[in-house]
This record gives C-alpha cells, sequence and structure tokens, in this order.
C-alpha cells in the first residue's frame, strides 16, 4: 500500500512520527497503550455529544475502501444501530493512495477514505479532508500515541489509524531455491521468469528497484535522482522477468493458486490466503524477509471536507475503533492493528497469527528490518520513474 504522484504538500516524515523517536517498536504499535476501550460504544450516546449532531443527518455514507474492507465485522455495531437503515453504508474500493487521492481530487465524493498515514499531508493541503472531533471516537486513546500523533496536522486530528502490515514477496519455497529467496533480488533471477509478480503502485517499485542496487538496507524513503535513475535501469530488467504489475490484491492470490506464480509480492493477507489456500495443501509457502528490510505503512480513516453525514460517519468509525474490532482484523486480515488496547492481544482468536507476523517482536517494524512509507519530497521523480519502467 504504497503512493503515486500527486500534489506537493507539507512534508511530513512518516518513519519520524510513528516511531516517535525510537517507539517505533511493536511494544509501541501494538498491546502498550493504557488499559483503555471496550468491546463496544454506545453510538447513541454519542449522538448526543460532540461538535457533530448525527440525529439531524440522513443519507448513505460513502467510504472509499481497501478491498475487503466492507466486511460485515468490520462495520457489524453501526449497521445493527437505529442509524443504519437511513444511513447505509455504500462501499467503493481504491487500489492505492495515489489513485485515491486523484479519483476524490477529481471530483469523486466520498465521506470516509480509507488511506495511509503518509498521505496526510496531501489530503489536507488539496482541502479535501477535515479534523476528526476525536470527542466522538471514544477507543482513540487506544491507539497508542505514536500513532495518534502520526495523524495530527497543526494540532487538529485529521487521521485515525486503523491497521499496520509489512509488504514483502510471497513465495513458495518449493519452487524457489532457499538461496535465491533472501532478497528483493529474487526479482532479478532469470530462472523464475514469468512465474512472478509485483505490486504496480509508482512508489513500491522505485523502493524495491532502490533496496535491490544497494544490496543491503538503505533507507528507500531517501533516494535522490541518481539513486531513482538507476532503480529505474533495474526495474526495466525486473519487469522482463514479471508476468504482471497487479492492482488487485485478490487478482494476484488467484494467480498464484492456479500455479502461474510462485513468488508475488503481497500484504499480509494475501500470504496467508495463498498459504492457506486449498490448492497449496503440502506447499511450502514463505513471507520472506528481505535482507535490505521488508517495506510497511500504517493506515487508517479521514474524513471528507464536504460531507453530508460528518456525524453518522463518526459513529461508523467510532463502531470500528473498538479492541474487538481490532482482534477481528488480525484474525481475518493478519494485520497488526492500530488499536492498542491490552485487551486486543486477548480477544485475537488464532494466537498463531502473533507468531506469524512478529507481532510480538519488538524489532519487526522497526528500521532496518522494516521500511514505513513517509511522505516523499521527490515522491514525482520516484512516480515518473516507475511509469518509465511499466511503460517499457
Amino acid at each position: 500500500m504504497d503512493e503515486q504522484s500527486r500534489i506537493e504538500y507539507s512534508k511530513m516524515s512518516r518513519r519520524g512520527l510513528v516511531s516517535l523517536a525510537g517507539a517505533g517498536t511493536l511494544a509501541a504499535l501494538f498491546g502498550n497503550a493504557s488499559a483503555f476501550g471496550s468491546s463496544g460504544v454506545d453510538l447513541s450516546a454519542l449522538a448526543a455529544n460532540g461538535k457533530f449532531n448525527p440525529n439531524k443527518e440522513s443519507g448513505p455514507i460513502r467510504i472509499f475502501e481497501w478491498e475487503g474492507y466492507d466486511a460485515k465485522e468490520m462495520w457489524a455495531q453501526y449497521t445493527a444501530s437505529k442509524y443504519a437503515k437511513s444511513s447505509p453504508l455504500r462501499f467503493t474500493f481504491l487500489q492505492d493512495d495515489q489513485q485515491a487521492l486523484a479519483k476524490v481530487a477529481a471530483g469523486a465524493r466520498y465521506d470516509i477514505m480509507h488511506p495511509c498515514v503518509a498521505y496526510t499531508p496531501d489530503w489536507v493541503a488539496a482541502g479535501l479532508i477535515q479534523p476528526w472531533d476525536t470527542s466522538m471516537l471514544p477507543d482513540f486513546k487506544g491507539i497508542p500515541a505514536a500513532i495518534r500523533k502520526s495523524g495530527n496536522i497543526g494540532g487538529k486530528q485529521y487521521h485515525v489509524a486503523f491497521d499496520i502490515g509489512f509488504s514483502t514477496i510471497c513465495y513458495d519455497a518449493d519452487a524457489i531455491d532457499p538461496a535465491d529467496a533472501k532478497s528483493w533480488d529474487l526479482y532479478t533471477n532469470p530462472k523464475y521468469k514469468g512465474k512472478m509478480a509485483c505490486f504496480s503502485d509508482g512508489v513500491a517499485i522505485t523502493k524495491i528497484g532502490a533496496l535491490i542496487n544497494a544490496g543491503g538496507p538503505i533507507n528507500p524513503n531517501k533516494l535522490n535522482q541518481a539513486q531513482i535513475d538507476a532503480s529505474k535501469k533495474t526495474m526495466m530488467k525486473v519487469k522482463k522477468n514479471l508476468r504482471s504489475f497487479w492492482t488487485s490484491q485478490t487478482q494476484t492470490v488467484n494467480d498464484f493458486v492456479n500455479g502461474n506464480l510462485i513468488a508475488t509480492y503481497t500484504w499480509p493477507d494475501g500470504y496467508w490466503r495463498i498459504k492457506n489456500h486449498p490448492k497449496m495443501k503440502g506447499r511450502n509457502i514463505k513471507y520472506m524477509w528481505p535482507a535490505e528490510g521488508r517495506l510497511a505503512w500504517v493506515c487508517g480513516f479521514v474524513l471528507s471536507a464536504d460531507t453530508k453525514v460528518p456525524g453518522r460517519s463518526h459513529l461508523a468509525v467510532a463502531a470500528a475503533n473498538t479492541p474487538k474490532t481490532a482482534a477481528w482484523l488480525v484474525d481475518a486480515f493478519q494485520y497488526g492493528p492500530a488499536q492498542g488496547a491490552p485487551s486486543v492481544r486477548q480477544l485475537i482468536k488464532t494466537k498463531a497469527l502473533i507468531k506469524a507476523f512478529s507481532l510480538d517482536d519488538p524489532t519487526a517494524f522497526s528500521a532496518p528490518r522494516a521500511w514505513f512509507e513517509v511522505p516523499l519530497k521527490n515522491r514525482r521523480a520516484y512516480v515518473a520513474a516507475a511509469e518509465e519502467v511499466k511503460a517499457s
């Protein structure tokens, strides 16, 4: 879930914000918040307080979401409320952060969007979003301060974090030599030509090329033009080995389980879906920890500047931002939740996921093992290079 070119904005280092001067371990991100939060919220009580009055609103809540986040479990408390009848949830799926921002900037109208936190300054600078009234989000303080602060601009909370996760290569260790699966440079190996895929996002493509070129950990968020140009050349070679640049993770998962791929860039849920698919029974499916480090992200909710249902949008997000939903997120999608109330870990049903995705490892989400995306001063250069790669 990375980026692409668009509006220049006030720059903030997402890595610095998420880590908060060294607090970017999983302990800071997951399960180390104060004992706060419950498994549910009283939506009717919320409607009586705060800046917005949901009781005076009606009409659908339009949500621009990642594929799969329309799941009934995520929004169950809202959809069971009295507000859902006159303000049902209506979902449209986004492809990546660039596409989402560009679509809304071009005039598409939604009430809630789900970008990654690094893009919050873009949305603010474009005048597309307004701050949340956190008094209407009872479990907001259950999100650790390290993550809450990352969505705060000028003292106003524009982003409510919901999910965190890795981006790396899922591969079939029965089909790929283990010696070839230790680095992002797997993509350069002609032995697997036509059997690999990569995410189509522009900045992700350029970052991967730079990591391949470095052959070890470098900060892929601080590439100069020479490094970007070198990455472009490398990824043009990589493209010859790829079956596709995918835009839908479901697409690449299906390609994998149907035998068209043996390696593809995925998010944690994509890896888990491949690993546990009936067609993969008996296969040794791995989720790579490249020598150069994984890519990583934090995503969440922003509120449209021109929404007609701001109060009810708050109720929907309040219902989603609970420890119960956070635990469901881990079980259903294998992502880490931004919600850090201690009860989250207790509520996770599939305890194996905590180990599988290093949710108990204090180094897992820290550089150089993982690189969180950040706003980039030279984003256009990253994207321009990747567009040349895809067009080559």
